[in-house]
């Protein structure tokens, strides 16, 4: 019988449990699936550096980052997984179903299954989860019409990004952002005013960049 390793990166313990279920009612004879449960994506990374035989990652990209020592996002828990297993699959699962979350995440992270947690039931959830094991990508309704849609623009906002948007967020101040992320006063006060021309004008406050922000998924 073929052990497939499972690590799901949820916080929500009812989606957990139906997350379970599901691979329970797709076990059989030729396969069993050993499930492995974190709340966050500090844990995701530990549990992944632990047990570098895991196959599958079901990861929540809306979980809160962690902020411990070293800031960790899902993009983190992602690279790490791809790191260390190379053919591990990736299936994400966001609460936002705009356009732009949706294009970014597809251009930075670009799991082999993207769902909305608004277009699935328990019975698509099993569909995608067979598809992965098979055949990948599956994506929910909402994803698929953004990818038709072939969005003019190619917006990506990337790691460095959305650690600047999570600074502000907390109230850090700029002068002392540019040492958490690795780069110049110059550049972040670049990024930062590139974040404000996407999300709402170059001329916005501080704070109408982060309201957008936070309303379009990316905080």
């Amino acid at each position: 019988m073929k052990i497939i390793n499972v690590l799901i990166v949820e916080n929500e313990n009812l989606l957990v449990d139906v997350l379970t279920n599901a691979f329970t009612s797709l076990s059989n004879k030729t396969r069993n699936f050993n499930l492995k449960t974190v709340r966050s994506y500090s844990e995701a990374v530990k549990q992944i550096e632990a047990n570098t035989a895991i196959d599958i990652t079901l990861l929540n990209i809306n979980i809160p980052p962690c902020n411990s020592d070293v800031l960790v996002l899902a993009d983190d828990v992602n690279a790490m997984l791809h790191k260390t297993n190379p053919k591990a699959k990736t299936i994400l699962f966001s609460s936002y179903r705009n356009t732009m979350h949706m294009h970014s995440v597809l251009k930075t992270i670009n799991p082999e299954c993207l769902l909305i947690k608004s277009d699935i039931d328990y019975k698509e959830l099993t569909k995608a989860i067979e598809t992965v094991l098979v055949e990948p990508p599956y994506y929910s309704k909402s994803v698929l019409r953004c990818i038709r849609k072939r969005l003019a623009h190619n917006i990506v906002i990337d790691k460095i990004d959305k650690s600047i948007l999570h600074y502000l967020s907390l109230g850090i101040k700029m002068k002392e952002i540019p040492q958490l992320v690795c780069l110049s006063n110059s550049s972040v006060e670049y990024r930062k005013r590139k974040l404000k021309d996407i999300f709402c004008s170059d001329k916005a406050t501080d704070r109408d960049l982060l309201r957008e922000a936070r309303d379009k998924g990316f905080i």
